[in-house]
């Protein structure tokens, strides 16, 4: 009898049916769209680097990354999101077996004498029983098999979704972290401007009490240094601004922001360099679309279980083992005791309950469907606004460092040119103030291409596999 009892568990496994699930058929990334948008198309391995802030080489900004990741209250929700899908992924394939039970009883009885009309004798009698029930309903229409599916989608829309924070998260800290930096960088070029401009006042006003200089060649100098010094307020208050951002980003304290040592010694790494040949398949990859794919792949599947209730639904049923009226005898030959059986169930009048359920899973799929594709398109219209971004900052931060120089050397030959009474002093405050006005236009370009390496490193998912 046990190996009656084993193959019926082991035949009910292998029986099952095909899927009720409609084929899926969505827009891909095409290759043809990536070339339009100065990609070229390749076969390389589109495998994304989800570390991608450490192409800057900067250690103080991998140690922030590594902060916010651990600590941000986004992160820690979308990794509850992910246990739950997986308990519930857990759950749908438990339907996938048997479920076998244990059931004991043990009573004692006595008729009545009553109970019979001849006016019968009582007796007692005992009765004890031990057995193992088990059930299983074969999936004939694929409706288990569809809801487990939808729920492994669910569980991998779910981790799609955790990396679609971090990598938010990554690329806010980044482009926080790049703005402190080019505001104190700004701050210390202001600060050295001061101290410059507050020794040649003091040249000035000895000079104008010699008669060297005009009374007003000493009021414009002041002028430049408070000039300056509004510059630097501004610049001061900008920084309060920026740490509060990126501390509310760490969970930090803004005071222990600012008084960190290695954030005041950061300065701005080199640019990123974009290769020619990203792989055409990278955005595919992208948390947010995959998120968005199985999304659509699971209410897909959920079109079939909804469809399968249209079906009868077989279950079978086992049970296996004693029963005496003596438990001294529940274990010995001739107590055994066994049934096997199937039940069939048909629905026969449900007043549209099963169309209703299907009509709710094929609209919702229709709506996860238009939401995966609204997902790639917004793929592509973000990487071609960071690839158009980046074209025209290059070319800027180009023109910034040239024209830092040129107006370097512009106040060299004004200053020669006055000291040799060739031109006012009115030429040579207008060269320095372009000066101070063309170093913090070069930093201040230089952070904005270091942003748009991060909006094309957010647009594209992450990195790229060297």
């Amino acid at each position: 009898m046990d190996a009656k009892f084993i193959c019926f568990a082991l035949c009910a496994l292998w029986l099952g049916g095909c899927s009720l699930a409609p084929k899926l058929d969505v827009k891909s990334v095409e290759s043809s769209d990536i070339q339009a948008l100065g990609f070229n198309v390749t076969e390389k391995n589109s495998t994304i680097n989800k570390e991608w802030w450490k192409e800057y080489n900067d250690e103080v900004l991998n140690s922030l990354v590594d902060e916010a990741l651990k600590n941000n209250k986004d992160i820690e929700i979308a990794l509850l999101n992910i246990s739950l899908s997986r308990a519930s992924l857990a759950v749908k394939e438990a339907d996938l077996y048997p479920s076998l039970s244990g059931q004991g009883g043990a009573s004692r009885t006595e008729t009545s004498q009553k109970a019979y009309a001849s006016g019968g004798r009582s007796s007692l009698f005992n009765d004890f029983s031990l057995s193992a029930i088990l059930n299983y309903e074969v999936d004939l229409w694929g409706r288990v098999g569809s809801s487990n599916r939808a729920a492994k989608a669910a569980l991998l829309s779910s981790e799609a979704s955790a990396d679609a924070v971090k990598l938010s998260l990554a690329s806010s800290v980044t482009d926080s972290y790049f703005a402190l930096v080019s505001l104190k960088e700004q701050l210390a070029i202001t600060e050295d401007t001061i101290a410059t401009r507050e020794k040649t006042l003091e040249l000035t006003r000895i000079r104008f009490e010699e008669g060297a200089d005009r009374e007003s060649t000493m009021v414009q100098q002041q002028s430049l240094l408070t000039s300056a010094k509004i510059t630097k307020n501004n610049i001061e208050q900008q920084i309060a601004v920026a740490s509060s951002a990126l501390g509310i980003l760490l969970g930090r304290d803004v005071k222990g922001l600012l008084a960190d040592k290695s954030i005041k010694l950061a300065v701005l790494p080199n640019d990123i360099v974009v290769p020619n040949d990203i792989p055409s398949s990278i955005l595919a990859n992208r948390p947010d679309v995959e998120a968005s794919f199985q999304q659509l792949v699971s209410s897909n599947e959920l079109i079939g279980a909804a469809k399968a209730a249209y079906f009868p639904s077989l279950s079978l049923s086992g049970l296996f083992g004693f029963n005496s009226a003596d438990v001294g005898d529940l274990f010995t030959s001739g107590a055994e005791t066994w049934n096997i059986g199937a039940s069939l169930a048909a629905p026969l009048i449900d007043f549209g309950r099963t169309s209703s359920n299907v009509d709710i899973a094929v609209i919702q799929k229709d709506i996860n469907a238009l939401n995966y594709e609204k997902t790639v398109l917004n793929a592509f219209r973000e990487v071609y606004n960071a690839l158009s971004s980046r074209a025209l900052l290059e070319l800027n931060y180009k023109n910034a460092l040239d024209y830092e120089t040129a107006i370097a050397r512009t106040l060299e030959l004004v200053q020669y040119e006055y000291e040799a009474g060739n031109v006012d002093f009115l030429s040579v405050l207008d060269a320095e103030r372009s000066l101070l006005g063309a170093k913090l236009a070069r930093v201040q370009t230089h952070q904005s291409l270091l942003s748009s390496g991060i909006s094309l490193f957010k647009s594209l998912g992450g990195g790229w596999k060297k």
